[in-house]
């Protein structure tokens, strides 16, 4: 060898860190792309789950709010119809009645005209009969003149007493309107508030009013529909109870709730098993409905979607995504309150249950990776060796038989710089034997060079004179 490394420099090399082979720097460039490819897996993944849970969960409360809204719908018409057929049929009776009475009065007016009876005489049969008249065990007629003075009335409050200024629980001049819905139109029905007999408050009450004009009297006749509003009222309870046993049962992504709130923010429908007084009586709760009926939309069908921190049981105050629509006719508000971890959840889940396959799969991909770099680069660090130990006189050609027996590029290297090796120890070998051959031929020519010189001296001339002087004396 011409030259040689330094002792330290090779040392180093031989002791160099692990992770700066090339074996290692492979796997820690598969671990690094996994990681990558782990984590942006992981958050697509838990944004698309979540993404489509919110959708559904989305979709499922809209559709829950309509078929409530539907039903709900359904069930008040129904009532309604019952309190529009109810007061119908009343109507009819009034009408009918009515009709009965102008028959009467209209034969006492002919009689009149054929001369049979006086007028004062037809008139006064006439409101002896009309104060007589009972149907239904409590209705009557009532008659009062131009001058809407009761000429002929049940209660004695009233008869003969002049009532123009007789108002409603309203405010509302009744005769008054009475008679101008007369005068414009001959008959009709008319709403007001009045004071049944016997009764602590007025209650509505519908009259049906025709003028007579033959006499230019005021008759009518009235109901009371108390009884049909609480008839009306009951129902409404009874269709309340069943939604409230049908929407109790309705719950959205395990810890859900559905419920219903008037527009006074009283819990109309709770769901079973929940408890809701919270809404009602806790400081927290109050202020949780009012976040709600801020929001209610004003168009019925409308869903306002909310996220916000309320408290709707008990007195924790809990993340929510609100859906809140309303039913007017009923002044009803529908809510439906998601916590917000029901909705995350799942993509929490997701996430562990990635990570944990990712931390799997990295283990295998890492074991994988480190397998697989280091049967690539083994042979090349036999390759890097067999280097170092030709510059160190210590190369071994059958130390690269294993990385030369492969069919890859690796494989062609390494036979490759077998070959070279091989090459270049014989070269080194031939090479030392030259020169080693070389010196015995310049230490011969010195020597004879060197021997000449001496031969060839004065000095070696006189004494080579003087031994031969010497040996012809002794022979002599």
């Amino acid at each position: 060898m011409t030259s040689a490394e330094p002792a330290t420099t090779v040392t180093r090399k031989a002791n160099r860190s692990r992770w700066a082979r090339l074996s290692y720097r492979i796997a820690l460039l598969i671990a690094v792309l996994l990681i990558g490819s782990a984590i942006a897996t992981t958050v697509f993944s838990v944004r698309s789950v979540q993404r489509t849970y919110s959708q559904q969960s989305t979709e499922s409360v809209t559709n829950v709010h309509k078929s409530v809204t539907d039903t709900i719908s359904v069930a008040n018409k129904n009532v309604i119809a019952y309190e529009e057929a109810a007061i119908a049929s009343r109507k009819n009776q009034l009408r009918d009645q009515s009709n009965a009475v102008v028959t009467a009065l209209d034969a006492l007016n002919a009689a009149v005209k054929a001369g049979q009876i006086s007028l004062a005489d037809a008139q006064a049969q006439a409101l002896l009969y009309l104060k007589t008249i009972r149907y239904g065990d409590e209705y009557y007629f009532f008659t009062y003149n131009r001058a809407l003075t009761a000429i002929s009335h049940p209660d004695p409050r009233f008869e003969g007493k002049n009532l123009r200024d007789l108002k409603d629980a309203d405010g509302s001049y009744i005769l008054r309107g009475m008679q101008k819905l007369t005068d414009a139109k001959g008959s009709g029905y008319y709403n007001y508030n009045f004071t049944k007999l016997g009764a602590p408050k007025p209650i509505p009450k519908i009259s049906y009013v025709f003028n007579y004009k033959p006499w230019d009297w005021l008759v009518g006749t009235g109901v009371y529909i108390d009884d049909i509003q609480a008839e009306a009222d009951s129902r409404r309870a009874a269709v309340r109870k069943t939604l409230s046993d049908q929407f109790g049962a309705v719950t959205f992504s395990g810890g859900g709730l559905f419920f219903v709130l008037d527009k006074k923010g009283n819990v109309v429908v709770a769901p079973k098993g929940k408890d809701l007084t919270a809404l009602a009586k806790t400081p927290a709760g109050k202020e949780s409905v009012k976040v709600i009926e801020a929001s209610v939309p004003k168009k019925d069908g409308t869903i306002v979607e909310l996220n916000k921190s309320v408290t709707l049981q008990g007195n924790t105050k809990q993340d929510w995504v609100l859906n809140v629509s309303s039913y007017n006719p009923l002044n009803w508000v529908l809510v439906s309150a998601v916590p917000q971890q029901d909705l995350t959840a799942p993509g929490r889940n997701l996430a562990i249950q990635q990570a944990l396959l990712q931390v799997f799969l990295l283990l295998i991909g890492l074991t994988a990776g480190i397998l697989i770099s280091r049967r690539i680069t083994g042979p090349v660090e036999s390759v890097t060796k067999a280097a170092r130990d030709l510059s160190e006189d210590k190369f071994n050609p059958s130390d690269l038989d294993a990385a030369a027996s492969r069919t890859d590029e690796v494989g062609d290297l390494a036979r490759a710089f077998q070959r070279m090796g091989v090459d270049l120890v014989e070269r080194e070998r031939k090479l030392r034997e030259q020169v080693a051959s070389l010196k015995v031929v310049i230490d011969r020519s010195k020597l004879a060079k060197d021997i000449g010189e001496i031969t060839e001296s004065e000095f070696f001339q006189d004494l080579a004179a003087k031994a031969a002087e010497m040996r012809k004396k002794k022979f002599d």
